[in-house]
Order: structure tokens, then C-alpha cells, then sequence
């Protein structure tokens, strides 16, 4: 079912009347489900519970999917180079800023509550990835930060802590060489235990970063 399709069922069924007044959609639904399941005193009426339900997780998962599209486009877990992270000319790729927007938008608030630099772990999807992020030392949580996610140039980021380009440029390829190593690692136990594992963790795996010529 549509997501705006939903309000027309809710109101069929009189779990959202008018009396309720104007109300956004997330909220509406929230208030048609918790009567749905209040009101529930039948098989049937269970039924009706479950099949809501469904709707619910179906929605949720296809948020997720979204939002990890969304963020694969700036792959933070491969360590991509700076020309493809860095590249604004490149413009099919949508810019940090505009993916939040766009989550926002959708009622997706959880990355623009972790848009810190020490909560950087929590902007990615994968567990062992982000226990990896969890363990880094703070300062490289915010050089990491700044750099894949905020679009700053090494030479941006080392004027705006005092620092020298050289010395930022050696402390990224020294960080992301620990995080490729780490989770190099937990790849390759996925793969002996014959654990999932994505495309893009197969080529990690087999082929290194991914540079922008091949994406």
C-alpha cells in the first residue's frame, strides 16, 4: 500500500475522523494503529492488527533500504580516495548535507541526532564497522568526520586545527589503514564461516578500495 494511501484506509474504517483534526502523517497513523490494536476483540479484529503491523515493518525496511543507498554513495567503511570523496564537480553524488535533509524530510531523525564527530560510529549500518569507529580516539573521529563526511579538503581541515596538510594527509592514510586492516579481518571470518556479506564486501575483500574510475 502507498504511504499516503493509508490515511483513506484509517478513515474507512473510522480510526481517524474528523473530530481528530488536522494531524501529520506519522502522526495520524500512530493514532489509527493504537486504536486498532485498543480496540481489538475478535479474530478478525486481530487479524486486522497483524495486517497493520505488517504495513509497518514493510515501511520500516524500506526506509532502511533507502537510507543505506543513500549513504553508500560516500562510502565511508571503504576509505574511498579524497578525489572521490572530495570531487564537487562530481555532481551525482548528493552531498552529506542533502541526505540528512532528505531523512529529515521523511521522518528519519536518527543521523541528525548522531551528526557528531564523537558519535561518528553511529553513521554506519555495519555492527563491527561501527565498534571499530566506536574505539577510535577522538581525534581521528573528527579528522574522519570532517573529511568523509563534512567534504573538507585535507588542507581545509589541518588550517582549521592549526595543523599542516602533510601531517593531516599522513594521519588519514595511517587511520584508514587500521580500519581497512580491522575490518579486512571480520570480512574474511565472514567469509570462512560462509556469513552474508554485500557485494561491496566481496570486493573490499578480494580487490581493496574501490576508487572512483570503477564505481
Amino acid at each position: 500500500m502507498p504511504k499516503y494511501a493509508e490515511l483513506p484506509a484509517f478513515r474507512e474504517q473510522n480510526f481517524i475522523t474528523e473530530a481528530d483534526g488536522d494531524m501529520l502523517h506519522r502522526e495520524a497513523r500512530a493514532l489509527a494503529i493504537r486504536r486498532i490494536e485498543e480496540s481489538a476483540r475478535t479474530e478478525s479484529d486481530f487479524e486486522n492488527v497483524l495486517y497493520w503491523w505488517d504495513k509497518l515493518d514493510e515501511n520500516r525496511e524500506r526506509r532502511e533500504r533507502d537510507h543505506e543507498i543513500g549513504r553508500s554513495s560516500v562510502p565511508l567503511e571503504w576509505g574511498a580516495d579524497e578525489l572521490y570523496l572530495s570531487d564537487r564537480n562530481f555532481s551525482s553524488l548528493p552531498s552529506y548535507d542533502m541526505i540528512l535533509r532528505r531523512l529529515l524530510l521523511a521522518g528519519d531523525f536518527l543521523d541528525f541526532i548522531f551528526d557528531h564527530s564523537e558519535t561518528i560510529h553511529e553513521l554506519v549500518s555495519d555492527a563491527d564497522l561501527s565498534k571499530i569507529l566506536k574505539e577510535l580516539k577522538p581525534h581521528l573521529k573528527n579528522m574522519l568526520y570532517y573529511l568523509f563526511l563534512r567534504d573538507y579538503s585535507t588542507t581545509e581541515y589541518a588550517e582549521s586545527i592549526g595543523q599542516s596538510d602533510r601531517n593531516i594527509r599522513g594521519i588519514r592514510e595511517t587511520a584508514l589503514k587500521k580500519i581497512r586492516k580491522l575490518y579486512g579481518g571480520i570480512l574474511t571470518y565472514r567469509k570462512e564461516n560462509s556469513l552474508p556479506m554485500t557485494l561491496d564486501e566481496k570486493y573490499f575483500l578480494e580487490n581493496g578500495v574501490q576508487k572512483k574510475k570503477e564505481i
